[in-house]
């Protein structure tokens, strides 16, 4: 299964709140909870697929965290496709989408405070921090979107 290769790797799964997938399985029970996702909101996180092969490098989208009573982009690659550009492409074109065509305003972002990269599109994005957190069990920078950034 091709979206074992993120979502079971250490590296790419390193700030993630539980970690790698431990099997394929697992991955599919993920892959199980983006569908019901996408059923009940009409939209979850969907493969990103390399331009001009078709290969699946990763995943993005938006995803309503129970937690925190919003929505939160999430993105993900393989790490040949880092420091491309390509993670703030996908949570910006993700982030336009929410904003301007499903009407979402209380949009949220989190992430380890260690993963520097993450903190970076974020910011890119439009996102400005907010506060510390424990999310989810992990230790996490809170990012708000201001109400003037898209």
């Amino acid at each position: 299964m091709e979206t074992f290769a993120w979502f079971g790797d250490p590296e790419v799964m390193k700030f993630t709140p539980f970690g790698p997938d431990e099997s394929v399985t697992a991955t599919l029970d993920r892959i199980r909870r983006y569908l019901e996702h996408q059923a009940q909101y009409g939209f979850a996180k969907w493969m990103i697929l390399e331009r001009g092969t078709g290969k699946p490098i990763g995943d993005s989208g938006l995803m309503y965290c129970s937690e925190c009573r919003r929505f939160e982009p999430g993105y993900r690659l393989l790490p040949d496709y880092w420091n491309k550009g390509l993670a703030t492409e996908a949570a910006s074109a993700w982030l336009q989408h929410g904003v301007h065509e499903l009407g979402l305003t209380d949009l949220m972002a989190f992430t380890h405070p260690d993963n520097v990269a993450s903190v970076r599109v974020l910011e890119k994005i439009g996102f400005r921090f907010s506060h510390r957190a424990v999310l989810m069990g992990m230790p996490s920078k809170i990012f708000t979107l201001p109400d003037s950034s898209y």
